[in-house]
């Protein structure tokens, strides 16, 4: 018996049907032509693509916890992204419903099919994304430009079998600045849903952009961020993610630094309990000279949660007098919690410093003493520990406020 050498194709889902996706275009028809042919070639792209058993871009990875089968339809999107932006839409910046944007200016999202995605491994999910998001936002801070408060964009999702696609896209303009604080979570904890939040940023000349993510979605929910970030020149972009909640989650995040003197930081912790599942795959990629990036992701793990991480830093010819910085650090709770790692390197200028690490571990024995020694509980003092360790990331936050928000959600997490 002869093995044939053909990929098997993926799983089929409601939403490869050719029916569903015309009734979705049906309901959508009032949206620009270029718009519904960018739908359309997209879903024939998920049809496309094969399963491809030796995808590296899945190591270590249940890929089957990810994918579609299971879902049933599409949640409504009413309500499902929420400002508190009071800045917003006058002289600084502008923070709008994606569906209104497509309504009212459609001319701002005309590149919409020249942005790339992070191509991480979710090649499903970027092309489900753009076939089917009707939610998301656009934010534009124009040039010279800081508003004088942090923006807010609450996404949600609540729905049983149903998945819900977000399509964002961020500009800012030159020597702008801007603070923007996303949080992602479930309106009930009984129900599970699919949440695919697909992000476009570009980060013009001189501009600074701190992004915080804060994701406590319900644990029988499913989540996919997905961003591709492109820093221009002298250009600053922090982003930040707060990740407690979902029953699995898959990161990418690229970050090319695209003109000389971009500087990207990327920065993550992680607290995974029960059966969590947390998969993040990133990319520092840097095209022009004299760039900086710096890549910290933490995650502790109790029970029986797993997290994977693979990063890799992609240096090209032209990127001379990078400074570019790794690192991965797990902490273990328990004997079954699991942890894989892969940081990696790719260098192609010969003028660089580059280096990579990544640590898994226990907590230490002597610390844990030293706090029961002083009558505090196990539990209380595993929270402790815990806090300390991710510390180093959560105070870069800044904002007092939302600081002490985190800390409290970070510690409400670990104690449920």
């Amino acid at each position: 018996m002869s093995l044939s050498s053909t990929p098997p194709e993926p799983e089929p889902s409601l939403l490869s049907s050719e029916s569903f996706f015309d009734e979705f275009a049906d309901k959508r028809s009032w949206e620009p032509g270029w718009l519904a042919d960018f739908r359309r070639e997209n879903w024939e792209k998920t049809k496309q693509l094969t399963t491809n058993l030796k995808d590296d871009r899945w190591r270590f990875s249940p890929k089957a916890r990810f994918g579609y089968k299971a879902v049933s339809g599409l949640a409504q999107s009413e309500d499902s992204i929420v400002f508190d932006a009071p800045e917003a839409n006058g002289k600084t910046a502008t923070l709008e419903q994606l569906d209104r944007i497509l309504l009212q200016e459609p001319n701002l999202l005309i590149d919409l099919p020249n942005l790339a995605g992070p191509n991480l491994g979710a090649d499903q999910s970027f092309h489900l994304a753009r076939a089917f998001a009707e939610a998301g936002f656009y934010l534009r801070v124009g040039k010279n430009q800081k508003p004088d408060s942090p923006l807010f964009v609450d996404h949600s999702t609540n729905c049983e079998g149903l998945a819900r696609f977000h399509l964002n896209v961020i500009e800012l303009e030159p020597f702008s600045e801007v603070t923007l604080v996303e949080r992602i979570s479930s309106t009930n904890s009984d129900s599970g849903g699919l949440l695919t939040n697909l992000t476009h940023v570009k980060a013009g000349e001189g501009s600074k952009l701190t992004r915080i993510i804060i994701q406590e979605m319900n644990q029988h929910s499913s989540f996919h961020n997905l961003e591709n970030i492109e820093v221009q020149k002298n250009a600053i972009m922090c982003n930040l993610a707060i990740h407690l909640g979902s029953a699995q989650t898959r990161v990418e995040s690229k970050g090319s630094l695209t003109e000389a003197g971009a500087e990207f930081e990327n920065l993550s912790v992680t607290l995974a309990t029960k059966k969590q599942l947390f998969d993040q795959r990133t990319m520092q990629h840097h095209l022009a000279a004299n760039g900086k990036s710096t890549l910290t992701f933490k995650n502790a793990l109790a029970d029986q949660a797993k997290t994977i991480f693979s990063g890799l830093i992609k240096v090209e010819n032209e990127a001379q007098q990078t400074n570019s910085y790794q690192t991965n650090r797990n902490l273990l709770l328990s004997n079954e919690a699991k942890a894989d790692s892969m940081p990696g390197l790719e260098i192609l200028a010969n003028e660089v410093k580059c280096s990579h690490g990544a640590t898994t571990s226990k907590i230490d024995d002597q610390e844990l003493f030293y706090l029961l020694s002083r009558g505090i509980s196990r539990a209380v003092a595993e929270r402790l520990i815990i806090l300390g360790f991710f510390e180093e990331v959560i105070e870069k936050i800044g904002m007092q406020d939302q600081l002490a928000d985190v800390r409290e959600r970070i510690a409400n997490s670990f104690t449920e």
